[in-house]
């Protein structure tokens, strides 16, 4: 039996023995604003943040609250909320965690019913909480804190000094963070400091301190002694019912072993290069241990070394790796944690993140979760040499996904490469979303420029709103003065990481938005920030009304391109959202646009004429100076195919020049031209289609990104064009990159408007335009999302018959474009078996239809 087919069996035969009790999801129900009437997204707050007295400078605190009642409750809210992170349980079993990432000048609270865990008698509500240090906004100092309101029929409990709490002395308060981007820590926990069973109802809590309510600590005077505690203090200037659907929860046990072996802390730092190998006594454990009708015992003799155990969870999760273990008091186990393996070789370091929790045994059962989800696929244990025995009783991770509902599908029997990356889509933006639109899961950060690829994916996917809302909403709370929005939000310290084209791509996000969701009242509601925006803008352009040699950097993917003067696809990017905001406002009803029209006219022609090399056929980098640069990129012949840019002649020569197959290092081609990266491959792809070039675009594309889909990996799509990280320099490093960027997960916009020939053109998707496709594909249907349900179509093109079958939802209205057929089709076609009248097309409303051409 060959090594592949040996691992196919032993993951048959471990799933086969999985009891159904391993994977569950929680029980209480999350409540948010779209499930209340308006009259109750606003609850009447009574509760004090509370602490621990600060001075003492405390991280982790455990906090009580023990009550009686006299009667079953039929209905108990509980709102909650905490800098940064809370746990909460009540009478002993887990209920949730939260809240959605926020800055603290508005906190999000969540809202959860718990009636179903409250009894008559003594009830117990027990929260840890976590509090991240340093700054998470611009506007103060991060300060530690918990937030809980219950509200129930007889009595309304609120947190108050009345609560115990306890510092979390097993908490080690220097624990390191995973990376440069994230506050979000690693675990380094001692055991033998904790409070084992605090979170039960029978723990006695009577040795711990009151808990202390938190007042305002800013400003000048300082409160009067003798005042009370408000629901409102610093930093939580404003408090708000989250507007996000709660995350789903589930527990998976670790029970596909591909490593068991014996190794030293030098591998384990470096990568282990792993064979497969399985050490004798874990395989004759294995059986009892997965059924979880006994404990894996290791014994690690010293001369041999630490022993590692390295699981496959089967696919990417983002979660908190959980154990249960029994070993010598002062063991030090480590839990080591990797999204994918790079040539067989596992490393818990990925770029500047380190994915490594330890903790220290009691002597004890020790029960323990990580306080911060990470990415992981493959969940590894390191035990050391010791005289005395581990017993692992359960590993595992309880891991968290934002409630997708997929919804949309593009496929074609002839090309089932489509499928493939909708479903490679789909795993992206799963592998990086948790509460919030981030662009990989790194960095965990909430890019403005990523609700605008990542969405394209999104919205044919899922026809999900909310987090794209809730990312404009956050960049547009931390815009600065004069109008400027930070690089992402909310922001995680003090320097307003600024990028300019990220601030181009949240109005052409606010378009795009608005478009697929028909929401009128945020898009108004964001329309005095993006007035603000557009203006700031304008007042860095020239007299050529390019932005030139602006104050603030621009991103452009790290790409090595001319960054002097007036840069190209920064002003393309630029065009884009003076074009995309003109559309906002004739959507909304504003009908000053000249200012923006003109604007836009004079840019779009300054790009058209000033910029072209004839001696290179190409577009330039950039102006400087009345000049134009010498250096060329993808990225700049990609904004000006993909905005129509220049006259069709010079856009002829810049696509043979894209399409000739010559050698490349995937950072420059042999040409000398610099590459675009994965994530502004959008432009380039949607500008040849853009041209007709629409077989030729999706042969380049897969050419360059098929590899993301090898079975060996996670089947996602990636930051860079390897994983080695050689995506920005040509130079391989020591660290990997990510696996899964959303800000590359824009392949099913592209089918549907070209392969598909669908192009939405009202918000709230209330009329689509449909072109007749111009590809070599015969056959292609598709279920596309929408707000007024799902749009089902499919194409047959093969024959000399041609047929587009529609079933049209709700009050959307199609309109067939009549250019692209041409004449003669137009004199054949048949709607429902009867010809057009006087060649006229009908606008098609709800129902069905076989158009035959």
């Amino acid at each position: 039996m060959s090594i592949k087919s040996q691992r196919l069996f032993l993951l048959l035969f471990l799933l086969a023995i999985l009891p159904a009790k391993i994977l569950f999801s929680q029980t209480a129900k999350g409540i948010w604003t779209k499930m209340l009437p308006l009259e109750e997204q606003n609850p009447v707050w009574k509760a004090h943040w509370i602490w621990v007295d600060e001075s003492k400078g405390y991280d982790v605190i455990l906090a009580r609250k023990t009550f009686e009642l006299e009667q079953e409750e039929k209905k108990a809210r509980l709102y909650i909320s905490a800098s940064s992170i809370y746990r909460l349980y009540v009478n002993g079993k887990y209920v949730a965690r939260g809240p959605a990432r926020s800055a603290p000048h508005h906190q999000y609270v969540d809202a959860w019913e718990i009636a179903e865990f409250l009894q008559k008698g003594k009830n117990t509500l027990a929260v840890r909480v976590h509090s991240q240090q340093n700054k998470h906004s611009y506007h103060d100092e991060g300060r530690a804190g918990l937030f809980v309101q219950l509200e129930m029929a007889a009595k309304t409990l609120i947190s108050d000094k009345s609560w115990r709490v306890s510092a979390d002395l097993s908490w080690d308060s220097k624990t390191p963070k995973i990376s440069r981007f994230q506050q979000i820590v690693t675990d380094r926990v001692d055991f033998r400091e904790y409070a084992h069973g605090w979170h039960m109802s029978d723990f006695d809590d009577g040795k711990w301190e009151y808990a202390t309510p938190l007042m305002r600590n800013v400003g000048w005077p300082s409160p009067p002694k003798d005042a009370d505690p408000i629901p409102l203090t610093p930093p939580w200037t404003s408090l708000l019912l989250r507007d996000l659907p709660y995350l789903r929860e589930k527990k998976q046990i670790a029970i596909v072993p591909i490593q068991a072996s014996y190794v030293s802390r030098e591998e384990i730092d470096q990568g282990v290069n792993l064979d497969r190998s399985l050490d004798k006594r874990i395989k004759k454990q294995w059986e009892s241990y997965a059924r979880q009708q006994s404990s894996l015992e290791i014994s690690t003799p010293h001369e041999k070394g630490s022993f590692f155990i390295l699981f496959d969870l089967g696919s990417l999760k983002n979660g908190s790796p959980q154990l249960e273990i029994e070993g010598e008091a002062g063991t030090e186990i480590s839990i080591l944690c990797a999204p994918f393996l790079v040539d067989e070789v596992f490393s818990h370091k990925v770029v500047f993140s380190d994915f490594e929790d330890k903790i220290i045994l009691s002597g004890k059962r020790d029960s323990w979760e990580a306080t911060y989800f990470k990415p992981a696929r493959y969940m590894g244990i390191l035990i050391p040499a010791s005289s005395a025995p581990v017993n692992i009783h359960y590993a595992g991770i309880r891991y968290i996904e934002y409630p997708f509902e997929r919804k949309g599908h593009i496929r074609s029997p002839q090309a089932p490469w489509i499928q493939a990356y909708m479903d490679a889509t789909d795993r992206t933006i799963k592998a990086c979303t948790t509460d919030g639109y981030t662009d990989n899961y790194r960095e965990r950060r909430q890019y403005a420029q990523t609700g605008y690829y990542g969405a394209m994916g999104n919205y044919w996917l899922f026809g999900d709103h909310e987090l794209q809302r809730r990312y404009l909403v956050q960049v547009a709370q931390e815009q600065d003065a004069n109008g400027i929005m930070p690089a992402y939000a909310p922001l995680a310290a003090d320097d307003f990481m600024i990028i300019l084209d990220s601030n181009c791509l949240w109005i052409r996000s606010l378009r795009n938005y608005l478009l697929y969701s028909g929401d009128y009242e945020t898009a108004r509601h964001l329309l005095p920030a993006a007035h603000k925006l557009m203006d700031l803008l304008h007042s860095y352009t020239n007299e050529l009304g390019m932005i030139n040699n602006p104050p603030y950097p621009y991103w452009l993917d790290h790409a090595q391109i001319d960054r002097r003067g007036a840069n190209f696809t920064l002003n393309g990017h630029y065009l884009g959202a003076l074009e995309d905001f003109v559309e906002v406002l004739n959507w909304i009803g504003v009908r000053d646009l000249q200012t923006y029209e003109d604007r836009a006219q004079k840019l779009r022609t300054s790009l058209s004429t000033e910029l072209w090399d004839h001696e290179q056929a190409l577009f330039s980098d950039a102006y400087i100076d009345g000049g134009i640069s010498k250096r060329f990129s993808e990225h700049t012949q990609a904004m000006a195919l993909s905005l129509n840019l220049g006259s069709q002649n010079q856009r002829e020569q810049v696509i043979a020049k894209i399409l000739e197959e010559d050698k490349l290092n995937y950072v420059n081609r042999e040409s000398g031209m610099t590459m675009v990266t994965p994530a502004m491959s959008y432009f380039l792809h949607k500008g040849l289609c853009e041209n007709g070039y629409i077989d030729e675009s999706f042969d380049l594309f897969r050419r360059r990104f098929d590899k993301m889909l090898a079975p060996e990996g996670n089947q996602s799509l990636w930051e860079e064009w390897w994983l080695d990280a050689t995506g920005r320099s040509g130079e391989k490093r020591k660290t990997s990159r990510s696996d899964a960027q959303t800000e590359s997960a824009f392949p099913p916009a592209l089918f549907a408007e070209y392969l598909l020939g669908l192009n939405p053109t009202e918000p709230g998707m209330k009329e689509i335009l449909i072109h007749l496709p111009k590809t070599s594909l015969e056959n292609i249907e598709a279920e596309i999302p929408s707000p007024e349900g799902t749009l089902k179509l499919s194409w047959q093109l093969g024959q000399e018959e041609g047929k587009l079958m529609l079933e049209i939802p709700g009050e959307m209205q199609i309109k067939l474009e009549p250019e692209s057929f041409g004449e003669e089709v137009l004199r054949k076609m048949r709607i429902n078996g009867k010809a057009l009248k006087g060649g006229n097309f009908p606008l098609l409303s709800a129902g069905n239809y076989e158009i035959s051409f």
